[in-house]
């Protein structure tokens, strides 16, 4: 299947040369060099990962920093205006550089929508050809977890949401392939996978099983390594699903974090947002997890300025936030966003008032992701490898260790190595026992 043509290097910019994009045509390369460049979601990962994949077994070679490469893969997000306007930075800077550029992801069905050019430098790979190779493509990890994308698409159409609307139907990976290609990357030394969707949840509804199903039998078969869930929203745990996660959270198969999409804890927002909960049934969900797994790590997003929020609606997200205990919060001020249902519709909330409950936010935010960090001091957690020095543990903390000696290990963690306002990393040891 050859979706793409072959691609010309670029030709770096001699001194003298006036003219953008010239190429030698005398000198040719036996191999294209490819840099990917991944934005957004956790999906978008698991996609490049495939893609880096399907590059190789045509005869690209896949390159780990950009100044190596002669082609960019930028594969883009648009969920937000803003995470639209930094995938729009990113090709201005690799167009400027002259690479050959591969756009492809959440910003291509836009661009009908702006005013843009594009020419022979750049080449478009469409989200259903995307979506064509990814679906037949083992991955090619580039770090040592693996974000494996079992389900795309989704059914609920919230109305400020484009994503659900450009990646289509539900559309959920068969079992026997998910189980054969976790043997095979734990066969390559993997050792965690993150189980991604567009919406997790409904995994297999479009295919007569569900997430229950799976999670049953891939701890039955899956063994030594370990296993995580991306976001997750609240309806669609059924008392069934909680329960089994719980208990293979306890059984050290999945890891103790969970990223529970929030938006407002305001009914009346959430009802304007089309959402499918109300707060009672998240806080159902959000205190089931924590009386059974006190050390759990629990994220969520949060959406201010929303269409009809008044000050009382936020004040209640604000409370919901600061009581509850999260270790940690994306935010994000609302932004229209083209195909959906309130694109056209008036805003209530003024730029400026949005600016100010994001930063009231952003603050209870780094309150929040300090005082979780703090319980962990003098604790042994288990880490995997992801830098040079940098360990991720099971419960979503960054852990610094100086000269790690192993992939896999058990770290004490001592006290906070940087400060940082997003993610803090901590400063930690080894940990040998006794």
């Amino acid at each position: 299947m050859n979706l793409l043509p072959p691609l010309v290097p670029r030709v770096k910019r001699k001194r003298g040369n006036t003219q953008l994009g010239k190429r030698l045509k005398n000198k040719k390369r036996e191999v294209n060099r490819l840099y990917i460049k991944t934005l957004g979601c956790k999906v978008n990962y698991a996609e490049s990962d495939a893609l880096a994949n399907y590059f190789k077994n045509r005869g690209y070679e896949i390159v780990k920093e950009e100044n190596q490469a002669d082609i960019i893969l930028l594969n883009t997000c648009a969920v937000t205006q803003e995470a639209e306007k930094n995938s729009y930075k990113w090709f201005n800077r690799y167009r400027k550089k002259n690479y050959q550029i591969i756009l492809t992801g959440c910003l291509i069905p836009l661009l009908k929508k702006a005013s843009f050019s594009l020419n022979g430098q750049v080449k478009i790979l469409s989200l259903e050809d995307k979506q064509r190779i990814v679906e037949r493509e083992n991955l090619l990890p580039s770090r040592r977890r693996a974000f494996l994308k079992i389900v795309d698409g989704c059914e609920n159409f919230c109305h400020y949401c484009l994503v659900g609307r450009i990646r289509g139907k539900l559309k959920s990976v068969c079992e026997e392939w998910i189980i054969k290609e976790c043997e095979r990357l734990k066969n390559l030394g993997i050792r965690e996978i993150v189980l991604c969707g567009i919406n997790l949840g409904l995994y297999g509804k479009d295919i007569g099983t569900s997430l229950f199903t799976l999670l049953s039998h891939l701890a039955k078969k899956i063994k030594g390594i370990s296993f995580r869930l991306s976001s997750l929203e609240v309806d669609t745990f059924s008392d069934e699903l909680l329960s089994l996660i719980i208990q293979l959270v306890k059984d050290g198969f999945l890891c103790p974090h969970f990223h529970l999409p929030l938006q407002s804890a305001s009914d009346k927002i959430l009802e304007k947002m089309g959402r499918k909960y109300r707060l009672k049934d998240y806080e159902r969900v959000l205190t089931k997890i924590v009386e059974n797994l006190p050390d759990a790590n629990i994220g969520c997003d949060v959406i201010v300025g929303y269409l009809g929020e008044e000050e009382k609606d936020f004040l209640f997200t604000y409370q919901f936030l600061a009581k509850m205990p999260f270790g940690y919060f994306h935010v994000f001020p609302f932004s229209p966003r083209p195909f959906t249902p309130v694109y056209h519709e008036k805003e209530t909330v003024s730029e400026k008032e949005k600016k100010e409950r994001l930063k009231v936010l952003i603050g209870l935010r780094e309150k929040k992701i300090l005082e979780y960090c703090q319980k962990f001091f003098n604790q042994v957690r288990r880490g995997i490898l992801i830098e040079e020095d940098i360990y991720l543990t099971d419960n979503y903390l960054k852990v610094k260790i100086f000269e790690p000696s192993e992939e896999v290990a058990y770290l004490k963690i001592k006290d906070f190595y940087l400060k940082d306002k997003n993610f803090p990393i901590l400063l930690g040891e080894e940990f040998k026992g006794g």
